[in-house]
């Protein structure tokens, strides 16, 4: 598994497996919070996305849920949120929820068309940061 630096999972999520698909923090100017202060923003290169799904898929096969990571995944461009999602369900078909946290700029980035397919695609929980 690709993880940069320490790992913060959800701690009201129920256990599910962790994909790390960026590092860092887009935002990363919040005077409260110093979590990603040492690691700079960048997705995750697909080709790790990929062999970290094939891991998970090793050894939760029949997971339904899953945990993206790391500060707020849901800044990526919809194009890349989709194609990650078609990775998922490719190598974890029963994954039903996806969850990663996000930032509500990241969410009105996105157009209400783009939203309702990501919804579709899995991603029915975004746990909301400042």
């Amino acid at each position: 598994m690709h993880y940069t630096g320490t790992v913060y999972r959800n701690p009201y999520d129920p256990p599910s497996p962790l994909l790390e698909i960026t590092q860092g923090c887009s935002h990363n100017k919040c005077k409260f919070c110093n979590m990603y202060s040492a690691v700079k923003y960048n997705p995750s290169p697909m080709g790790w996305i990929e062999e970290d799904l094939a891991e998970i898929a090793s050894f939760y096969p029949e997971t339904n849920r899953l945990q993206l990571l790391s500060a707020d995944p849901f800044a990526l461009s919809f194009k890349r949120l989709d194609a990650i999602c078609d990775l998922v369900h490719k190598y974890l078909p029963n994954i039903e929820i996806m969850t990663m946290a996000a930032r509500v700029d990241n969410i009105t980035d996105k157009t209400v068309e783009e939203l309702k397919i990501l919804k579709d695609k899995g991603i029915l929980e975004l746990n909301i940061g400042a």
